[in-house]
């Protein structure tokens, strides 16, 4: 198999974006999420964008005009997406509102907003699916820290768009991934 054959091509056909309490057990490789994952249902036909920024420190001697060596100082993996389903688990996420901060009362919810929130780490899934096909970007130790502007029209679907942050845990890297691509790792 050559890097031109076309089975090994693909399409984010669709996926989900799930989401757990900090700390929650993940699934082993491709294995199915358990509880307390949550589905996040549907989000818009854009799909989910990984983004990476790196910053990187150049150093360059006085005896040439370009760098003998690049090091990198930074970098930041986030995924942006924006979330179509209007439930309690999209609701808490955008708006940083955990259960505890939240009312029902005779089938109304409220909450206070505007106020200085606490940190919100949570567990975030990105599963990436063509046909048999998936890849998987599990983030052990994520965070919303950025939200769209919510837009209320009667021609499109309120969207609430969120930019998740891989934070690094304690074993040194923010992002899990697995790949059930029908490609091998090459023989020694």
């Amino acid at each position: 198999m050559t890097n031109y054959d076309n089975a090994l091509v693909r399409l984010g056909v669709t996926g989900a974006l799930r989401v757990a309490p900090f700390g929650s057990t993940a699934p082993t490789g491709m294995a199915a999420y358990a509880t307390p994952w949550v589905d996040l249902g549907y989000i818009s036909d854009e799909g989910i964008t990984e983004n990476r920024e790196t910053d990187t420190t150049p150093f360059t001697p006085w005896q040439a005009n370009g760098p003998v060596r690049v090091a990198t100082t930074s970098e930041i993996i986030t995924f942006e997406t924006v979330l179509w389903a209007t439930s309690f688990d999209t609701i808490s996420l955008y708006f940083k509102t955990l259960r505890e901060d939240m009312t029902e009362t005779a089938g109304v919810v409220e909450f206070v907003d505007g106020d200085i929130k606490p940190q919100d780490r949570r567990a975030f899934g990105v599963d990436v699916i063509d046909g048999v096909y998936a890849r998987r970007a599990l983030v052990p130790n994520g965070e919303v820290t950025e939200r769209q502007g919510l837009t209320y029209k009667k021609d499109e679907l309120i969207g609430m768009g969120v930019t998740i942050t891989a934070y690094p845990g304690a074993e040194g890297w923010s992002v899990k991934r697995f790949f059930k691509e029908g490609w091998a790792l090459p023989t020694p």
